[in-house]
């Protein structure tokens, strides 16, 4: 299956949350919910696990998904990721990529291969 990569540089195909709604799994959104509140010391909710992905247009129920400003960027400027961007490293990314490091990595490796 091809990648389907996020604005944030995130591959779907590997996200817990995605996986369950594309396999209408309804039963581990409640497993997943419980490990991000853990995780995260949220308040999530089993109905905030589903996800067709972020840049499709789908539901968008994740976290914090629908109010993503990288995600409401990339859409704004046409890119399909960060990476793309002309503006790539602004300081919205700069910020984000201090609280999730590991994307930050794979976004400079989409970068480095355009």
């Amino acid at each position: 299956m091809a990648a389907k990569i996020a604005a944030c540089g995130l591959n779907c195909n590997e996200c817990e949350a995605y996986i369950a709604t594309k396999n209408n799994n309804t039963g581990e959104f409640a497993k997943i919910a419980e490990k991000w509140n853990q995780a995260y010391s949220g308040d999530i909710c089993p109905e905030n696990c589903i996800c067709d992905g972020c840049m499709e247009g789908g539901r968008l129920s994740t976290a914090h998904a629908n109010e993503c400003s990288l995600r409401i960027c990339a859409i704004n400027k046409g890119v399909p990721t960060c990476a793309h961007c002309p503006d790539y490293m602004c300081d919205t990314m700069k910020q984000f990529i201090s609280f999730a490091p590991e994307l930050g990595k794979k976004l400079a490796i989409i970068h480095d291969n355009i």
